[in-house]
């Protein structure tokens, strides 16, 4: 396996879990829908609190990305203030 094959130390150490997709609807009516439900700590570990919007993003047929706005300002906010530059307080 050449270099630029292996995962890298991220990809390798992402938790995985499988869920099922459910049927959500009303059989009678032909209204069946698939639904997905995510709770627990792994969206807590994610950066993901109560009360948070998410942007739902399909990247791909049966690739879903999820981003939170408020871990994404977080996220900025650490990178705009250098650790370098003593604060005086």
């Amino acid at each position: 396996m050449r270099a630029t094959d292996a995962p890298s130390e991220i990809e390798s150490h992402r938790p995985t879990r499988l869920l099922k997709i459910e049927a959500d609807g009303d059989s009678w009516k032909r209204s069946i829908k698939p639904k997905i439900r995510l709770m627990g700590r792994r969206l807590e570990r994610a950066g993901f609190r109560p009360g948070n919007h998410v942007h739902v993003t399909c990247v791909a047929p049966g690739v879903i990305e999820l981003r939170s706005d408020d871990s994404l300002m977080l996220n900025e906010t650490k990178q705009s203030s250098p650790a370098h530059i003593k604060q005086p307080f």
